[in-house]
């Protein structure tokens, strides 16, 4: 109750005050303010400082994903023919990227050789199945949607059971060309867009996070990118079968 607005309940209140949950809870109504406070530190309820929260802009947020989930859950209910994906793109480049690793205290911080050619970057479209944790992944120098549509007739090709196949994506604008949504018509594909800037109902930025985390952060192959691309390439090849573990790891699942 109180993660929501004393609004909901008919309260001219921005925020909860212990005489509003005196009126909004039926079984707190009549005590004091120092019985109610007493009820709520045995709860484990504090009155803390208030931080601003990344949120998304989209006034469909809700209803957006409230169809990604009833998706899943068609797809818990008959998994040969439904089937839900979620798909995201992401660059990397030859120059490896910098984040925290161990030093000696008393020394300069960690430093990662940037090498001495000219940069190059390379783009990767991923499809994670949301209830096996299985990953399609293709790399190329570009997603424009010549490519993109191929990438997804990939993806048809790998469930030649389903009779529609959910994707959930972004908002990229590739992705609802209208050249490539009319060639999505003769498939089984059914886009689910995400909501706006809103990176972190895509569980495919999880996957994006172990990537950086495990192969492209202070890399050593600032100049040799056939080293790095097949690098990249073994790391996702690990999940091109189920996986619970990556489930686990991109939150679609509480626990082994």
């Amino acid at each position: 109750m109180i993660g929501r607005s004393p609004s909901c309940f008919g309260l001219a209140r921005s925020r909860w005050r212990l005489t509003d949950l005196g009126q909004g809870v039926p079984w707190l109504r009549g005590r004091s303010r120092g019985t109610i406070g007493r009820v709520l530190r045995r709860l484990a309820l504090r009155y803390k400082r208030g931080r601003a929260y990344l949120h998304s802009p989209d006034p469909a947020y809700h209803a957006k994903l409230a169809a990604i989930m009833a998706a899943q859950a068609f797809a818990r209910a008959d998994p040969a023919p439904v089937v839900l994906l979620d798909e995201d793109e992401c660059t990397y480049h030859r120059r490896p990227s910098v984040s925290r690793a161990w030093a000696p205290a008393a020394i300069d911080a960690p430093r990662v050789d940037q090498g001495w050619g000219a940069d190059k970057e390379r783009r990767i479209a991923a499809c994670l199945d949301a209830l096996t944790g299985q990953v399609i992944a293709w790399q190329r120098r570009h997603f424009e949607r010549g490519t993109l549509r191929h990438f997804y007739q990939a993806v048809v090709a790998a469930y030649p059971q389903a009779e529609v196949i959910y994707l959930a994506q972004d908002n990229w604008p590739v992705h609802f060309h209208p050249d490539l949504v009319a060639a999505l018509e003769a498939t089984p594909i059914q886009i689910l867009p995400l909501p706006t800037y809103a990176p972190w109902t895509n569980p495919v930025e999880d996957l994006w996070r172990g990537l950086r985390a495990d192969v492209l952060h202070h890399h050593p192959f600032g100049d040799d990118w056939e080293a790095l691309q097949t690098a990249v390439t073994s790391w996702l090849a690990q999940w091109a079968q189920p996986s619970s573990a990556l489930l686990h790891a991109v939150g679609l699942c509480p626990a082994y």
